[in-house]
């Protein structure tokens, strides 16, 4: 530990398993003298997190549905009792419907698109909205996006659009 991030808050989104980015990101920050809440989206994943939690030394756990602007406050707001000024937040979100990460692009279905775009860009938005509040000495909001957003990959589909729209919000 080099600390430094000592005494540095972050919120960090997307932590699902110990092969996601997040789960190394979260990591990471506590390595360097950083603390994390963590989220997770529903309560069938909780228990799945908290062991990252665990880990790191019973980080908050916050459960968060970014496709609900209530939710996402309720969530930023929960983290305040835990961390009343964040220092970052690290936005790791990505999601769209099975069936549209297969086949041929143009069958999309409109509603996987809009979940799509919603679940995996708009989410930055609601989050960083409401997390600035807790930003009140600056900060740093830190996003995910792959290659997948201007060339083409097999499977990745209805994510190209959706990490293009992100990157576009950055």
């Amino acid at each position: 530990m080099d600390g430094l991030l000592d005494g540095r808050r972050f919120l960090v989104t997307g932590a699902a398993n110990p092969r996601s980015i997040a789960w190394a990101v979260a990591e990471a920050i506590v390595r360097h003298g950083g603390a994390v809440a963590l989220t997770y989206q529903a309560e069938r994943l909780r228990r799945r997190v908290s062991r990252l939690a665990d880990e790191l030394g019973d980080a908050p756990l916050i459960e968060l549905d970014v496709a609900s602007d209530a939710a996402v406050r309720r969530a930023v707001d929960e983290v305040s009792r835990y961390m009343p000024v964040l220092d970052g937040l690290v936005h790791s979100i990505a999601w769209a419907p099975a069936e549209d990460l297969q086949g041929s692009f143009v069958e999309t279905s409109r509603s996987g698109f809009a979940q799509a775009n919603d679940i995996s860009s708009y989410s930055l938005i609601a989050l960083a909205r409401e997390a600035r509040r807790l930003m009140t000495a600056g900060g740093a909001i830190v996003t995910m996006t792959y290659a997948g957003s201007w060339r083409v990959v097999p499977n990745y589909n209805v994510m190209g659009p959706a990490k293009a729209s992100l990157e576009s919000a950055v």
